[in-house]
């Protein structure tokens, strides 16, 4: 079975993301992005979402993308911090 070029490409993007948390300044970069992604989803839950409007449906969608991010970063800097 042949692996396609966007999955192998997105296979090394994964790995040079988690390689590069050990380069100094990464982690702080991520304590930056966690930060402005919990000022987002704190927005974004003090609207009134409703999934039957196409844009409710896209700012709940992206609600979703924050927290899986946001427990990504949580876990990276958690491992960092055993280190």
């Amino acid at each position: 079975m042949a692996i396609g070029w966007g999955t192998f490409f997105g296979g090394i993007g994964t790995v040079l993301e988690k390689v590069s948390t050990y380069i100094p300044g990464k982690i702080e970069k991520l304590k930056n992005e966690q930060a402005k992604l919990k000022e987002e989803e704190a927005t974004i839950e003090k609207l009134n979402l409703d999934i039957d409007k196409g844009e409710d449906r896209s700012k709940a969608q992206r609600l979703t993308v924050i927290r899986k991010r946001i427990a990504d970063i949580d876990r990276v800097l958690g491992n960092k911090a055993k280190d």
